[in-house]
């Protein structure tokens, strides 16, 4: 922006060629035509990011939903004297919990655009035949609630859990895909292009124009650069700042912080579901930020 108003305003200044200006109405027009369409660029940009928000707040309750569930089970079975434990039970279920936790880890990589296996998070939490199994899907995340299922129907057939509490799963289940098939709908449709491609160009053509008319109108001189520049940062800044919001997914300063809310999970799910009492620290803020 510098370069270009100094190409513009230094001829101007030095040789007096104020035929070559224009009126202070043109660039008026223009910035007051920017500014509302950055308004409406940025404010539907923080609605994606809120949605995002929202959408990955809901799938971290839906699990917690889910421990809460696993609970019960576990309360009723092995602290109820009057109920025979059957066998494998409490290894199933903590199965199931474990996979929750990398669950969370999986899709939260997986909107990233991340090699979740890559995640050293994840490999405690699966046994190798379910690792194996998770690796080879196309949606890894979408597989583990597959897997999740065919435990599910084997403890109903097993009665190990009643038909209302497989009810009850299987509720939490639906809202999970739901919100995560929300979530990818998201990250697919971006806002589109156009909106940022035409937001640039007119800043740089409201560069131009100011150019052309602060050194005459305003009696500015060669202080006209400076203004220019700093008026058209200011614009090209907020529109940054939509471009970086309308995208919740990716990995930047502004992005839904996905792994702090899975540690947030994990820990608790640890500690209140599997009585675990060494827990994984928390994830703390990189330069302010979560991520």
């Amino acid at each position: 922006m510098a370069l270009l108003s100094s190409a513009i305003v230094i001829p101007i200044v030095h040789f007096d060629l104020k035929e070559l200006t224009i009126g202070i109405t043109t660039p008026l027009i223009l910035g007051t035509a920017i500014s509302i369409f950055l308004g409406f660029r940025t404010n539907s940009a923080y609605v994606r990011w809120f949605r995002g928000k929202d959408l990955y707040g809901d799938l971290i309750s839906n699990v917690r939903m889910m421990g809460l569930l696993i609970h019960r089970i576990k309360q009723r079975h092995f602290i109820d004297d009057n109920v025979a434990t059957p066998g494998p039970l409490e290894a199933y279920l903590d199965r199931l919990i474990k996979r929750a936790i990398a669950y969370c880890w999986i899709v939260g990589d997986q909107l990233k655009d991340k090699d979740p296996f890559k995640n050293e998070h994840i490999k405690p939490l699966l046994s190798k035949p379910d690792l194996k199994r998770i690796k080879a899907a196309h949606n890894p995340a979408l597989k583990t609630l597959f897997l999740q299922a065919e435990i599910l129907a084997f403890l109903e057939n097993e009665k190990a859990i009643t038909g209302e509490e497989l009810e009850e799963f299987t509720e939490v289940q639906r809202e999970i895909v739901r919100i995560q098939t929300e979530a990818e709908d998201l990250k697919q449709t971006p806002f589109p292009t156009h909106y940022s491609y035409f937001t640039n160009l007119f800043v740089w053509l409201l560069v131009v124009l100011l150019s052309l008319s602060l050194p005459a109108n305003e009696n500015s001189g060669y202080y006209a650069i400076p203004l220019v520049v700093l008026i058209g940062w200011i614009f090209s800044m907020i529109e940054g700042i939509g471009s970086y919001m309308d995208m919740p997914w990716i990995d930047n300063r502004n992005v839904v912080p996905t792994d702090y809310l899975n540690r947030k999970i994990e820990r608790d799910l640890r500690a209140y579901v599997l009585g675990e009492t060494k827990l994984p620290d928390e994830i703390k803020p990189i330069d302010g930020a979560l991520y």
